[in-house]
């Protein structure tokens, strides 16, 4: 069964099951419904916070298996939901300033136990990060990334399969790059001129000529160096 989100349907739903509930015949006479006036943000917000809270005792379940081909997979989603838990913290200080409270208070008693993260640390190769959002202080969920150099993260991110796939893509960038020099040395007006100033220096020696070669080649390697960086900036952004 399929309900939509739209509100007259969901008042439809719950008035059907007030009448159903109160039947003589009905075999859930002995339940109670309660109407929950959420906007579909805060729905969310509660089901993942809620839904990651349960599920976590079975990771913790499967980080003791050795071997876990999807360890790495349940890492992510641990990174992922505490980053996500960041994103939202600021919103909810007290039972009165938000309607997840409750699976909000939860989270972060789950999640900030030295214990918990102890494992996490272990069995996902994680450290703590400063968030780029919510609190950093030592009693909240802490950001994740990858234990490694936070300088190449910063470049190209702590996903070790986009790193190589960065790497990877750079390195059959820099096979044009060399193609291209040689190109713009040899068959190019500019590596033309560079030959007929080399042999004006060669017959004049004057030191005007050598002044010239050297604006020549700073600008020449302005140029090259300009190439480089648009192509590798290209071939990152294509990955």
């Amino acid at each position: 069964l399929t309900i939509s989100n739209v509100n007259t349907h969901i008042d439809r739903f719950y008035s059907a099951l007030a009448i159903i509930s109160i039947s003589k015949r009905n075999l859930w006479k002995k339940c109670s419904f309660k109407k929950y006036t959420l906007k579909k943000s805060i729905f969310d917000k509660k089901k993942i916070l809620y839904e990651f809270t349960e599920i976590y005792d079975h990771i913790k379940e499967e980080f003791s298996h050795e071997n876990n081909s999807n360890v790495k997979t349940y890492c992510k989603h641990i990174k992922e939901n505490f980053r996500y838990f960041n994103s939202i913290n600021e919103e909810c200080i007290n039972q009165n300033s938000c309607d997840y409270y409750d699976e909000y208070k939860k989270f972060k008693e789950k999640f900030n136990n030295p214990e918990v993260l102890n494992l996490i640390y272990k069995k996902c190769n994680y450290t703590k990060t400063s968030c780029e959002q919510g609190s950093n202080a030592e009693d909240n969920v802490p950001c994740l990334r990858t234990k490694g150099n936070p300088f190449l993260f910063l470049i190209f991110g702590d996903d070790p399969e986009h790193i190589i796939n960065v790497l990877l893509n750079f390195s059959l960038i820099s096979a044009p790059i060399l193609s291209l020099f040689v190109i713009l040395f040899k068959f190019t007006p500019l590596g033309k001129s560079f030959n007929k100033l080399k042999q004006e220096r060669k017959k004049s020696g004057h030191k005007k000529k050598e002044e010239n070669i050297q604006e020549y080649m700073k600008n020449y390697a302005a140029y090259l160096d300009s190439e480089i960086k648009n192509r590798v900036h290209l071939g990152y952004h294509a990955t």
